[in-house]
């Protein structure tokens, strides 16, 4: 298993909805509220709430307050993700879908935003 702390700033749209092929995940809100899509609806997740997207499961994630928003995210069975963030930073619009197709991030089409 694989944990990251992830700091959502104030407005974050987040990822758009998205699915993996090799690893399932699950967010703890530790503070704030964080939008997650489940495939089929938003949901407000408070402190303490938990979500999980099985493998293929798709998934979003979205912060539109004011307030930044603190989470864990565990991935399962671990999944070396430092140099996926590091790059997000960095990369640009040409190459970030290879980014994501490199990292088993499978984005969709046809899912409310």
């Amino acid at each position: 298993m694989s944990i990251y702390p992830w700091r959502m700033s104030p407005s974050s749209r987040g990822p758009a909805p998205h699915f993996h092929t090799t690893f399932s995940e699950t967010f703890i809100v530790e503070g704030g509220e964080v939008d997650y899509f489940d495939g089929q609806g938003w949901q407000t997740l408070l402190p303490g709430d938990t979500a999980y997207a099985a493998v293929g499961d798709v998934h979003a994630l979205r912060e539109e307050r004011a307030e930044p928003a603190t989470l864990l995210m565990a991935l399962s069975p671990g999944v070396p993700r430092e140099e996926y963030f590091a790059r997000l930073a960095t990369v640009n619009e040409r190459d970030l879908n290879l980014l994501h197709e490199a990292h088993d991030n499978h984005f969709v089409d046809g899912y409310g935003r």
